[in-house]
C-alpha cells in the first residue's frame, strides 16, 4: 500500500509542463542559447544562468540521440527547458528524441506545407499522428502514468520549424497554416546563404523575406524566432517582434571570450616592451 501511494504521488506531482511554451502564448520573449558541446558540465553550468531554453544542436553540432539522452539530465531542477534541434524532417529521430523527454523540437528545412504537415505527424501521436508509443525518459521509465503523458504531450510540446530558404518563404503562410506548428524561426545565416547574399542582413530582398515572415506569423497566430549570435542582435531581433530568440552559442562565444582576453593579454605584453 506505501509503494502504491509513493507511485501516485509521483504521477501527481511530474506532469509534464513547457513553460516556454506558456510564456509565447503568452506574448513573452524567451530567450536561449545552442549547445554543441558534449559535456555535462556546459549543460549543468548553461542551465542555471538564467536562459529559458536550451537547444541540443543535432545539425551541425556533433551531438547524437546517446549523447542527449546523457546530458538531459543536467537540466533536471533547473527552470532552462530542453529542446532538440534534429538533423532532418525524419520522424524516427523526432520520436526518438521526444521519448527522451526533450519539451520541444526544431526542424530545418522545412519549405513546403507538406513538410510541415509530415513534422505534425511525427511529433504526434495517434489518430492525427504516427508517433510510436514508448517514452521511456518521458515517463521516467514508467514512474508516471503512461496515459496522462499521452493525453497531455500534444499541448505541451513545442514544434518549432526552420524558414531557411527561398521557398521556404513563398509558402510560408501554407506552411504556417499548418495547426501545431508554434514557431517560424529564422537563421540569418542560412537565410541569407539561400537568397545569394551570404551574411547581408540589411539586404533589401533579406529584409523583406523577414517582413514576410514576421507578417503571416501575425496573421496565423505562430510565434517568429531568430538566431543572433550577439546581444545587440538579440535585441534588434526582439524590437523587431520575434519571441524566441536565440543568444548566441556555446562554442562560439567560448572562442570569442578567450580571444578577447588573449588580445588584452597581448595589447598590455606590448605596452610593457
Amino acid at each position: 500500500m506505501i509503494e502504491r501511494i509513493r507511485c501516485n504521488l509521483i504521477v501527481v506531482v511530474s506532469v509534464l509542463k513547457n513553460k516556454v511554451k506558456r510564456l509565447l502564448y503568452g506574448g513573452k520573449v524567451v530567450i536561449g542559447t545552442w549547445v554543441t558541446i558534449n559535456s555535462i558540465d556546459v549543460v549543468e553550468a548553461l542551465s542555471r544562468v538564467g536562459l529559458d531554453w536550451l537547444l541540443f544542436d543535432m545539425e551541425h553540432g556533433s551531438l547524437e540521440v546517446s549523447d542527449i539522452q546523457r546530458l538531459l539530465p543536467a537540466t533536471n531542477g533547473t527552470d532552462t527547458v530542453p529542446l532538440v534541434r534534429v538533423p532532418w524532417n525524419d520522424f524516427v529521430t523526432i520520436k526518438r528524441v521526444l521519448d527522451m523527454g526533450v519539451y520541444g523540437v526544431m526542424v530545418p528545412w522545412v519549405n513546403t506545407r507538406e513538410s510541415a504537415e509530415a513534422v505534425i505527424k511525427a511529433v504526434t501521436y495517434p489518430p492525427h499522428g504516427i508517433r510510436g508509443f514508448g517514452p521511456r525518459r518521458a515517463v521516467y521509465y514508467g514512474l508516471e502514468s503512461s496515459t496522462e503523458y499521452f493525453k497531455r504531450i500534444s499541448d505541451e510540446i513545442l514544434v518549432v520549424v526552420q524558414i531557411e530558404t527561398g521557398d521556404a518563404i513563398n509558402n510560408i503562410d501554407e506552411i504556417l497554416s499548418v495547426k501545431g506548428i508554434d514557431v517560424a524561426f529564422i537563421g540569418p545565416y542560412d537565410l541569407s546563404a539561400n537568397l545569394e547574399i551570404f551574411g547581408e542582413v540589411e539586404h533589401p530582398k533579406f529584409k523583406s523575406a523577414v517582413e514576410k515572415v514576421l507578417n503571416s506569423c501575425k496573421r496565423k497566430g505562430v510565434v517568429p524566432g531568430m538566431a543572433a549570435l550577439s546581444v545587440n542582435d538579440a535585441m534588434d531581433a526582439i524590437k523587431m517582434g520575434f519571441k524566441f530568440v536565440s543568444i548566441g552559442y556555446d562554442i562560439f562565444d567560448l572562442t570569442k571570450i578567450y580571444r578577447s582576453n588573449v588580445e588584452e593579454i597581448r595589447r598590455y605584453l606590448s605596452f610593457l616592451t
